[in-house]
């Protein structure tokens, strides 16, 4: 019922005439709160960026199967912004709105298919302070239903990424990745203002997370990856409650079947060694350029 009323409501509102000139709008969809924060997107394109963010977050939760936390958090505001520095990418952040906190995800370019929408709005529906585990289920949550454009996969997979940094001798131990935004090369200005200081490790970072996410979910399931986000909300990272083995064995298991993977393609993990080893800041578009010429 809410979804049809949502339908109806956007179907009523992009009637409205005169949609030439940049929205000034608050659109309400029955999970989310949608602004333009760029002054630049017209009352169309705003209408249908809600209702593909609207589509995705129901994506998500089936997925999961999870709810939105609107009881307890109330709807998550979803503001499209301008790229930042000609970057497209989303970032999730805490807001405080009076004596209570609002999620937010804002979405740095959308001219397309925005770009780590899915996995910052799982980030909204499961808040996690330790950027392990909402990187390991964001980037799961993007792989399967976002851009496969979006960093860290730039167009290939994590497990490739993954791979060619173990044959480069530039693979982060997993323990090393802390839950802050430090040990990811990444500095948080607060408000959303997250910026990498290291483009290297950060790509690293994430693509490992993404593959081992990918790695955990294959192997034990949704269900177990979610009771592992729960427990660690009392725990810090249960490995052994939720999985059965620690850290180390989960690692090596991980590695050992990434290195057999029948899905990876040794002349893609080649390509991004030469990418990544020509310069580090720049494989990710370089990259991301490949795979659209591939395509």
């Amino acid at each position: 019922m809410g979804k049809r009323f949502f339908l109806l409501c956007l179907a009523a509102f992009l009637a409205i005439p005169s949609l030439s000139s940049a929205s000034s709008k608050e659109i309400q969809t029955p999970s989310l709160i949608v602004t333009d924060g760029s002054g630049s997107y017209t009352d169309e394109q705003l209408g249908n960026l809600a209702k593909g963010a609207q589509e995705t977050l129901e994506e998500i939760l089936a997925l999961w199967s999870a709810d939105a936390g609107l009881e307890r958090f109330g709807k998550i505001r979803v503001v499209f912004d301008a790229p930042r520095n000609e970057n497209y990418s989303s970032v999730f952040f805490w807001e405080a709105k009076g004596d209570r906190r609002v999620r937010v995800v804002r979405v740095h370019g959308a001219k397309e298919l925005p770009q780590m929408m899915a996995h910052k709005l799982t980030s909204a529906v499961f808040p996690q302070k330790d950027k392990l585990i909402r990187n390991m289920m964001g980037i799961l949550s993007e792989v399967k239903l976002g851009n496969p454009g979006t960093f860290p996969m730039c167009g290939f997979s994590c497990d490739e990424w993954a791979l060619a940094f173990l044959e480069l001798g530039l693979y982060l131990p997993l323990e090393k990745l802390g839950p802050d935004h430090g040990s990811w090369g990444m500095e948080d200005k607060g408000g959303g203002d997250l910026r990498a200081q290291d483009f290297g490790k950060q790509h690293r970072a994430y693509a490992e997370a993404g593959s081992f996410g990918h790695y955990l979910s294959e192997t034990y399931g949704i269900d177990r990856i979610k009771r592992f986000h729960r427990l660690s909300v009392d725990k810090a990272r249960p490995w052994q409650a939720a999985f059965g083995l620690s850290l180390d064995e989960l690692e090596k298991n991980w590695l050992e079947a990434l290195k057999s993977s029948p899905t990876v393609k040794p002349g893609n993990v080649s390509l991004l060694m030469d990418l990544f080893k020509q310069d580090p800041e720049t494989a990710r578009n370089k990259a991301r350029n490949l795979a659209g010429n591939q395509q």
